[in-house]
């Protein structure tokens, strides 16, 4: 004969609880794409930055203004 088991209303059977490990194991899993699109995005962003700011034209105010070529003539 085979065991009957008797199941009892409102009683839940004692699941068990996850240890940190494997918590963090989950999150991971879960975070790992979003983590892994921001890294993308910023390196985007980064090498964007760049490319403007080495492209914008240089000021010509550090140059030193040329000497007054001008002759008086008395």
């Amino acid at each position: 004969m085979s065991t009957q088991q008797t199941k009892r209303i409102g009683y839940r059977p004692i699941k068990k609880q996850p240890t940190n490990t494997e918590l963090l194991r989950d999150t991971w899993q879960m975070m790992k794409p979003f983590v892994h699109f921001s890294i993308r995005a910023m390196r985007v962003i980064a090498h964007t930055m760049i490319f403007i700011i080495k492209n914008i034209p240089k000021s010509e105010d550090h140059k030193p203004k040329p000497k007054d070529k001008r002759m008086i003539k008395i």
